[in-house]
């Protein structure tokens, strides 16, 4: 099974028929999207690489303008090869006519009060800016477009990464750059840049394959800001990521369950009429009023939302209630009260309270009680913290399988309320 960026158009190669052969048959290559999706949710990188769910979304609005900008700078950097330099104009052109061409109503926006000309302008600008800033592009000599290139992670070959370098080029001296568009409305800190790991992963690839290699300088093209962000990456950072990718893939090929992960990201998922999550609300916001209020789980969150505001304020009444009590025994110094039918009981006891872990004398409260020789009579099990150890792999498998015993499956169910 490959990633889905390996549905990308191939121009050139990075890959020979030596490294072709070298991945064993029916191995899965992965890639930094593939990781990148499991990391992000279990859930969708399920509906997406193991379920291969078909959807009504195709893609966001953000997805479809990325693509029609790389298309662009393709076409720009291929004719460039072919002693052809475009007049930005008819990049432009070739823009729009792309945009028309692949424009299609299941493409999903998911920003309110704008629509897909707001993003069409968006791509026309970016497209500008760089032209302006690179014209007449010969910063250095490009050698290839979507190049593909295969990286063995490990000795042996089992496992490999595949990817696409949107376009490698040679500064001379032996330093090769990796460049990449990025049409993202946010601009990262250098601290994120200098921990990426998609063109760390490619630069082992060019580092191997070019014998004159002294330098590889990973360039990402933030074009909604007209900024370049670089950073560089040694051999001891470069193995120490082959580790780390290796470990993230033995993580997803382990995986028992595949839970869903709310984010940020959510908002843009292709998936949401499948998600538990989110299936509910996919369906409903296409009901009109009438019948979205009439929907059987609307109706139910409403009257739950209804019921806990009122016992909130129950609550608040309960309180002040219970506090005038108190104040009413100790004024008349009292235990018991006297209703109509009902007599009510002021309990009292005076007692020691220690310390607890969020005060700011606990710590030397627990060095007291260790050094008495009291710690192994009164210290217990932190049950709620084992087991979110339990539930996120923090524990070695080998402990694991022996605590696992003392254990029992229970599913706990609750309700949270919160804001659409």
């Amino acid at each position: 099974m490959l990633s889905m960026s390996s549905e990308r158009a191939v121009n050139d190669s990075l890959v020979d028929a030596k490294d072709e052969s070298s991945i064993k048959k029916g191995q899965t290559i992965y890639s930094h999207s593939r990781i990148s999706t499991f990391e992000n949710c279990p859930l969708q990188f399920k509906f997406s690489y193991i379920d291969g769910l078909e959807t009504e979304i195709e893609e966001s609005v953000e997805s479809f303008l990325g693509k029609r900008v790389h298309d662009v700078f393709e076409k720009l950097y291929k004719d460039l090869k072919f002693q052809k330099q475009n007049s930005l104009q008819e990049l432009l052109d070739y823009y729009h006519d792309d945009w028309k061409k692949n424009w299609n109503e299941n493409i999903l926006i998911v920003r309110k009060g704008y629509d897909q000309d707001n993003f069409r302008k968006m791509g026309e600008k970016f497209i500008t800016d760089y032209y302006e800033r690179y014209h007449p592009f010969d910063q250095a000599r490009t050698i290839g477009i979507e190049m593909r290139l295969l990286i063995k992670l490990d000795a042996i070959g089992e496992y490999a990464l595949q990817g696409f370098i949107d376009r490698l080029s040679d500064a001379g001296d032996g330093v090769y750059e990796i460049h990449d568009y990025k049409t993202a409305n946010t601009l990262p800190e250098q601290e994120k840049i200098d921990s990426d790991r998609q063109l760390a992963l490619y630069s082992i690839a060019v580092r191997e394959k070019f014998r004159d290699c002294k330098k590889v300088i990973l360039i990402w093209h933030y074009l909604a800001f007209d900024k370049e962000l670089r950073s560089e990456r040694t051999e001891a950072q470069l193995d120490r990521l082959r580790k780390d990718t290796v470990e993230a893939i033995k993580k997803i090929e382990t995986a028992k369950e595949f839970l869903p992960k709310e984010s940020a990201l959510c908002d843009w998922c292709v998936f949401q009429e499948h998600c538990p999550r989110y299936a509910h609300k996919y369906v409903t916001d296409k009901k009109a009023p009438e019948e979205f209020l009439a929907d059987d789980g609307v109706k139910l969150v409403n009257d739950y939302a209804s019921l806990k505001a009122k016992e909130e304020e129950l609550q608040k009444k309960i309180k002040e209630v219970h506090d005038n009590i108190i104040l009413f025994s100790q004024q008349k110094k009292l235990d018991k009260i006297y209703g109509s039918d009902i007599k009510l009981t002021v309990w009292k006891k005076a007692c020691v309270k220690f310390p607890s872990k969020t005060d700011f004398n606990y710590y030397e409260f627990e060095k007291t009680i260790k050094e008495v020789g009291l710690w192994d009579k009164f210290s217990m099990v932190d049950k709620f913290k084992l087991e979110k150890s339990f539930e996120n792999i923090e524990i070695s498998p080998d402990l694991m399988e022996k605590l696992v015993q003392f254990g029992r499956k229970e599913l706990i169910q609750r309700l949270y309320l919160a804001k659409r």
